[in-house]
């Protein structure tokens, strides 16, 4: 139980750090002129870069034996919830026009949130038997 306290834990530091990059980048980018559509697009890849370092080293560190495609599996993950958050994002931006793009960050965020989660404890940072839970 403390095991996945601590995890959860991590998981919601690596979480809200990859928020707040995606979501400053994004609406940095937008206060320049830049289309929120495509600065989401830089914001995202550098977000992945920061949750994956947090997720290694602090969520799921007793896990973080090099393992072979471990970084090509959790990009593979991030890319498919990013997808659902993307989708989330440009839908709450159409629909409600003048909406700050945190908010739609916000939102799309709320869903990727719980498809990267059950995505990286299942395929990427998934329970070596010989190490300790």
């Amino acid at each position: 139980m403390v095991a996945l306290a601590r995890r959860l834990g991590g998981f919601a530091v690596a979480g809200f750090s990859g928020f707040f990059v995606d979501a400053g980048l994004t609406e940095t980018l937008a206060s320049f002129g830049l289309s929120p559509y495509i600065g989401r697009m830089f914001a995202v890849a550098i977000a992945i870069g920061v949750t994956y370092t947090i997720n290694r080293n602090l969520t799921w560190r007793e896990r973080r034996a090099p393992v072979p495609g471990r970084r090509t599996r959790y990009f593979a993950v991030s890319i498919v919830s990013i997808a659902a958050n993307y989708l989330t994002f440009a839908a709450a931006l159409m629909v409600l026009p003048g909406l700050r793009p945190v908010v739609a960050v916000a939102a799309g965020t709320g869903v990727g949130m719980v498809m990267n989660y059950v995505g990286y404890s299942r395929l990427v940072f998934k329970e070596n038997k010989d190490q300790a839970v």
